[in-house]
C-alpha cells in the first residue's frame, strides 16, 4: 500500500469552496461504500468511473464549471471556431458523399463545436438531417441548450439531445473530441515477480494505491502488449490500459449503419504509449488550469484523464469489422480540412483580429502546443472514399 501525493498536491492547488467540498465529501462516502462492499479495494477504472460519472456527484455529472477560463481546461472548440470550421469541412465531404445523414457528437462540452459546425455546414448548404448530442451531464446539457438557443435558434430544430446511444442506427458521422481520454482505465505495475494491478483502497484519512495480483484477463492483455513491444517493461514500470475499449467501440459500431467515426484526442501509438522512459504512465488530473498526477485530490472536483492508445483503438476496430481509414496529427488534419483557405479570409480583418486568430492557430497547430500532441483517427463502415483530413499526411504506418 502506497500513499498518494495528496499533501504535496494540496500545497500547490487552490482550495475548493464550501459547496464543492460538500459535493466531494458525498462522493467520497459513496466510494467508501463501494470499497466496503468489495472487501476494501476497488479497481482504478471503477474509481475513475465513479469520480467522473457518478450520478449527481461525479465530475461530468455534477454542476461545476469545467471548460473555459473559469473552469479546469480549454478544449480546441472553445479556443477557436476555426477548429470546428475545419471539422465541418470534413463532415460536409462525408455527408455529401452519403447524400444526407446525421451527425452524432459524444459529449458536446459548452456546445461551441456543435454551434460552429452547424453554422459552417449551413454556409456550405450541407446541413445534416439531425445533429444528435449524447450528453451525460445535466448541467452541460443545459449550457449547450442555452448556447444554441441564443446563437443558432433557426437551426435548433435539427439538434436532439440524448441520454444514451440512439436505439436506431444512423448513417453519417460520429464525432468524439476529447472523449477517449476520459474513458476509465486500469493501472498496472511491472515488478521483477510479474504484473500487479494498482487498485484503490482507503488509508487513514485518504484514498491510497493498493498493489494486487493481476487477474488472468488483465495479465493476458499485458503479456500480449509486452510481446508486441521491442523491449520488455522495465521493473517498477507503471502505466494504464483500457480493458473496456472493445465493448465501448462495439456500442458505436452498432449505432453506425454507414459512415465515419472521427476521434480527436491526445495520445500515442502503443510503442510510444508504452515507451520504456514513460515510467509513470500518462495519468493526468486537471484542476483550475493546473495539471498534476494525484487522482485522489478532492474526488469529483477535478478531471482525470489518460492518453489514448491509438494502436489499441485500431486493433479493436479491426476486430469488430470497422476499417481504420486515417490517422494523423491535428496539424495535418486541420490543413487537410482547409485551414489554409480559412486563414486566407483573415486578410479582410483588422490587424487586431488577425493577430488574435494567428495566436489561436498557433496553439492548434504548433508541435509544442496541440499540433503534434493531439491525433485524429477515422474509423469507417461501408465508406470507401479518401477523407480530406488525411490527404496531406496519413500516419497509419506508425500504429
Amino acid at each position: 500500500m502506497t500513499q498518494s501525493k495528496l499533501l504535496k498536491t494540496e500545497s500547490i492547488l487552490p482550495v475548493p469552496d464550501q459547496d464543492a467540498l460538500i459535493q466531494s465529501e458525498k462522493l467520497i462516502e459513496r466510494i467508501k461504500q463501494a470499497l466496503r462492499k468489495q472487501g476494501g479495494v476497488i479497481s482504478f477504472d471503477e474509481y475513475m468511473n465513479m469520480v467522473l460519472y457518478e450520478s449527481g456527484l461525479g465530475y461530468y455529472s455534477a454542476g461545476s464549471r469545467k471548460f473555459g477560463s473559469e473552469g479546469d481546461f480549454v478544449t480546441a472548440p472553445e479556443l477557436s471556431p476555426i477548429f470546428s470550421q475545419c471539422l465541418a469541412n470534413q463532415c460536409a465531404e462525408i455527408l455529401n458523399e452519403l447524400g444526407s445523414g446525421t451527425i452524432l457528437e459524444l459529449g458536446a462540452g459548452t456546445g461551441a463545436m456543435a454551434r460552429d459546425i452547424l453554422l459552417e455546414l449551413e454556409k456550405q448548404n450541407s446541413l445534416p438531417d439531425n445533429y444528435l448530442i449524447l450528453e451525460v451531464s445535466a448541467d452541460l446539457k443545459q449550457r449547450q441548450q442555452d448556447e444554441l438557443k441564443e446563437t443558432i435558434p433557426h437551426l435548433l430544430e435539427r439538434v436532439v439531445w440524448l441520454d444514451a446511444l440512439p436505439k436506431e442506427g444512423i448513417s453519417g458521422v460520429i464525432l468524439a473530441n476529447e472523449v477517449l481520454d476520459a474513458l476509465p482505465v486500469k493501472r498496472f505495475k511491472k515488478l521483477a515477480t510479474g504484473f500487479k494491478e494498482m487498485k484503490v483502497g482507503l488509508g487513514v484519512d485518504q484514498f491510497v494505491w493498493v498493489e494486487s495480483d493481476a487477474e488472468d484477463k488483465l495479465l493476458n492483455s499485458l503479456k500480449r502488449i509486452e510481446d508486441d513491444l521491442s523491449t520488455s517493461f522495465p521493473e517498477n514500470y507503471i502505466s494504464e490500459i483500457n480493458t473496456q475499449l472493445e465493448q465501448w467501440l462495439n456500442g458505436l459500431e452498432e449505432v453506425l449503419n454507414k459512415g465515419v467515426m472521427l476521434f480527436i484526442d491526445y495520445g500515442y501509438s502503443a510503442a510510444e504509449y508504452y515507451h520504456p522512459e514513460r515510467m509513470d504512465g500518462s495519468l493526468l488530473c486537471h484542476y483550475r488550469h493546473r495539471v498534476h498526477a494525484d487522482p485522489f485530490y478532492y474526488p469529483g472536483l477535478q478531471d482525470i484523464t489518460s492518453s489514448a492508445n491509438f494502436t489499441a483503438i485500431a486493433e479493436c476496430a479491426d476486430s469488430i469489422g470497422l476499417h481504420v481509414s486515417g490517422y494523423t496529427n491535428q496539424t495535418y488534419f486541420l490543413f487537410g480540412c482547409g485551414l489554409e483557405d480559412l486563414l486566407a479570409d483573415m486578410n479582410q480583418l483588422e490587424i487586431k483580429a488577425q493577430t488574435k486568430i494567428a495566436q489561436q492557430v498557433r496553439v492548434l497547430t504548433m508541435p509544442e502546443e496541440m499540433g503534434e500532441r493531439f491525433k485524429v483517427m477515422a474509423l469507417t463502415k461501408d465508406y470507401d472514399n479518401v477523407l480530406k483530413g488525411f490527404a496531406l499526411m496519413d500516419q497509419r504506418v506508425r500504429l
